[in-house]
């Protein structure tokens, strides 16, 4: 066999050439050419010298041709979007107050933030307190995996609750732009805000009383229980475990932690709140259709046994503002 000089091209007859094939050259022609206002220009200008004798080389070096890569990354201007829209998101000290309308709280105000590390014993003891299923038993095992669920905020946190007695009177002022009155859905209504009715500091100083209610809320697969059925969608706000503590419940701290929650689902960009509620517990499915909620899905369990309900509720202004009257007309009934 021969050995085949790297620079002489393959035969294309279909038979060895033994004449060498002389490498391909090129040299530096001057070129000269007269600007718009008449002064000469040398450019030099690369001549192969094949190409000079009219012939053309397909392996002379050739210009580069811009060429889309199908191996390159896609360009991602969404990305941009995305940090934008996370920026927009609830901050680690996100805080909202709401008013308490009825029982023996009436006037005051429930300070509302996400739970953090110093948090986590006594929302073990509200949720360990609750008789609810689906916790740990065991304390330690359930304090650790609460402390596993701080770094997830904001797309799966829980709230808590403090309460505030009231600056002047039952029913005082001093509303800032975070407080939810009785009267509105956390919309701005187009009046000035007053002062701020509480600083972060306040909340966590020892003026205000300890955590008195909590509720689970998540944003994503990720941060939720899998369910075997009623599986709300994954791209939606889902609420859980809604617990007071157990000598202050029938006090109107239930609504007010649940409007706290909704308030951070709109925070979240959340169209649509879900939650589950049991069907041997006739009081809380009142509690939920009086706040606006709609149920979704029926399982009835086996037997009726662990039967529950997939309710659901719009986080939109104008089906807040429904959800109130009708929330409105529930209390009056219940009176």
């Amino acid at each position: 066999a021969r050995c085949r000089d790297a620079a002489t091209p393959p035969s294309t007859s279909g038979r060895d050439d033994a004449r060498p094939r002389r490498a391909a050259s090129s040299v530096v022609a001057p070129r000269q050419t007269k600007n718009a206002g008449g002064a000469t220009t040398t450019r030099g200008t690369t001549i192969s010298a094949r190409g000079a004798r009219g012939g053309f080389d397909p392996f002379a070096s050739s210009p580069a041709i811009a060429r889309d890569d199908p191996f390159a990354d896609a360009a991602t201007p969404a990305a941009a979007d995305d940090d934008a829209a996370a920026a927009a998101l609830p901050r680690v000290d996100w805080t909202v107050e709401v008013r308490v309308t009825e029982g023996k709280f009436a006037g005051y105000t429930l300070l509302c933030s996400a739970f953090i590390d110093d948090d986590v014993p006594r929302v073990a003891d509200l949720l360990l307190g609750s008789g609810m299923a689906g916790f740990p038993l065991e304390r330690r095992t359930l304090e650790t995996y609460l402390r596993g669920a701080v770094p997830a905020f904001p797309y799966g946190t829980y709230l808590v609750g403090r309460l505030r007695a009231p600056r002047v009177g039952v029913g005082g002022g001093g509303e800032g732009e975070n407080f939810i009155g009785d009267d509105d859905d956390g919309f701005d209504d187009g009046s000035p805000p007053g002062g701020p009715a509480s600083s972060w500091s306040e909340e966590k100083s020892s003026a205000h009383g300890p955590i008195v209610c909590t509720v689970g809320v998540s944003f994503n697969a990720a941060t939720r229980r899998r369910f075997t059925s009623l599986s709300p969608p994954t791209d939606q706000a889902y609420l859980s475990d809604l617990v007071v503590f157990e000598s202050e419940r029938g006090e109107g701290l239930g609504r007010a932690m649940l409007r706290a929650a909704e308030t951070f689902a709109r925070d979240m960009k959340s169209e649509h709140m879900y939650l589950h509620v049991a069907t041997k517990k006739p009081g809380v499915v009142r509690l939920y259709r009086g706040a606006g909620y709609t149920i979704r899905g029926v399982d009835p369990g086996l037997f009726g046994w662990r039967g529950r309900l997939l309710m659901r509720k719009e986080m939109g202004a104008e089906d807040a503002l429904v959800a109130r009257r009708e929330y409105k007309m529930v209390r009056r009934e219940m009176r």
